[in-house]
């Protein structure tokens, strides 16, 4: 297993319940994407989207941990992988980091090592501002 880490984030408008309860809420993924992500489609647990040069990605609700832990897994992919969001509470605030799990050999962990770095840190940012 591969993991992809973005940086740690201090989003000063929300707490931790604030935060997960946004992100659990698929439709709100729409607000932390980057700008170059099309046909963005959501479903109660299961949302999808496409990156430029990228198949569509078929993400489905795999784990929720109350104010700590939202993890989406990729379905229909030919590579397993899921999306992780860390939350920590800090007092009225809340920090979170995002990471990326996958299994990849060494080839292909070159390949996708930068997109998914810069996707990680847009999504990151992004998140700051919520």
């Amino acid at each position: 297993m591969t993991t992809f880490s973005g940086p740690e984030v201090l989003i000063e408008n929300l707490s931790s319940e604030q935060l997960y309860n946004k992100l659990s809420d698929l439709n709100n993924l729409k607000e932390i994407m980057p700008s170059s992500i099309q046909d963005f489609k959501v479903d109660t647990n299961k949302c999808s989207f496409k990156m430029k040069g990228m198949p569509e990605l078929n993400l489905s609700l795999s784990e929720k941990t109350p104010f700590s832990k939202i993890s989406l897994s990729a379905s229909e992919s030919p590579v397993s992988f899921s999306l992780d969001c860390h939350i920590t509470e800090n007092g009225e605030k809340c920090q979170a980091r995002l990471e990326v799990n996958a299994e990849l050999n060494m080839m292909m962990k070159m390949m996708v090592e930068k997109p998914i770095t810069n996707f990680l840190n847009v999504l990151s940012e992004k998140m700051r501002t919520l």
